[in-house]
């Protein structure tokens, strides 16, 4: 069997360089590709449906609060709005889901079905200046090094000037991994809030990205 290298939502799990073709692309128990009806069948939030079909509102709301620890919504409202949106899902609309992503990380996660796969993975590292305890963000570089190590040399890396929320200027850093099937991206926002995105999508999901209207930098 070929050795496979997984981008794990929360964590990356590192390993030696393979081939771009043999590697596979997981988040929070999610792989890149999956059908909707897997999506929504596996993981904690697989499990709190499976609670609020059987009418067990006790487990649903504790394993809801797995899922969305700051969520307010009770279970029997949240599995109506997921169910709804499964169905759209599996019928091949474009549906995004917000999942539990990592209060200790400071990371916030995102998945997008369409056409009815899974086609991107969308996981957002906070990075602030001030430390706050209990808190452990990552930043830029070390998760850079984390890919880097598990994919080799990106296919292409630059930098791009940015303006913060407070309009000073910084020189970004951005970088690319280019597969025969997938896409992995890393783009970094400097600053007092700045942040790190990592991106795994499908390449039919990457190309119908790079063909929307883009949003004009102010320094260019």
């Amino acid at each position: 069997m070929k050795n496979a290298i997984v981008l794990v939502v929360g964590y990356l799990m590192f390993g030696a360089s393979v081939p771009a073709q043999e590697r596979q692309l997981r988040g929070s128990g999610h792989l890149l590709g999956e059908t909707a009806e897997q999506f929504y069948s596996e993981g904690n939030l697989g499990n709190v449906f499976r609670a609020c079909e059987s009418g067990d509102w006790k487990t649903a709301s504790r394993l809801l609060k797995n899922e969305h620890p700051a969520s307010k919504t009770n279970a029997k409202d949240f599995c109506a709005a997921q169910e709804a949106a499964r169905q759209s899902a599996t019928r091949g609309a474009r549906v995004e889901y917000k999942g539990s992503g990592d209060v200790e990380a400071m990371r916030e996660d995102t998945f997008t079905l369409d056409g009815g796969h899974l086609v991107r993975i969308d996981m957002v590292y906070s990075a602030p200046i001030a430390q706050f305890e209990g808190y452990h963000p990552k930043s830029f570089g070390e998760l850079f090094a984390g890919l880097e190590e598990a994919y080799g040399a990106p296919t292409k890396i630059y930098t791009e000037p940015v303006l913060n929320a407070y309009g000073v200027k910084y020189e970004a850093h951005r970088a690319i991994w280019m597969g025969k099937e997938d896409v992995i991206s890393i783009t970094e926002q400097p600053g007092e809030d700045g942040w790190t995105e990592i991106v795994a999508t499908t390449l039919a999901e990457y190309d119908r990205a790079q063909k929307a209207p883009k949003t004009a930098n102010p320094l260019h």
